[in-house]
């Protein structure tokens, strides 16, 4: 798992999580990762309370950048109200 430096977005602080899906292919090699998944941590600014959200994607994230973006717009469209069941309100 890889955490990367901090956004901020009204007033909420946005870590993007992404981690290494293993390979399900064939003999399932350790060495080899088949892609990325993503979640997204959120926090106020300044607040030690915060909650993960972890993106249901049926298919990894092939590249890295690609994955860290996709975890930066879930968590701005969750802060936003555009996720159903996802909520920062009690933060």
């Amino acid at each position: 798992m890889s955490v990367l430096q901090l956004g901020s977005y009204k007033g909420f602080e946005l870590y993007p999580l992404v981690f290494s899906r293993p390979f399900a292919r064939f003999d399932a090699h350790s060495r080899y990762s088949e892609g990325y998944d993503v979640a997204v941590r959120i926090c106020r600014v300044g607040a030690s309370d915060s909650r993960v959200f972890r993106l249901q994607l049926r298919d990894s994230v092939a590249d890295f950048g690609v994955a860290r973006r996709t975890a930066y717009q879930r968590g701005r469209d969750i802060i936003d109200g555009k996720v159903d069941g996802a909520s920062v309100a009690d933060l």
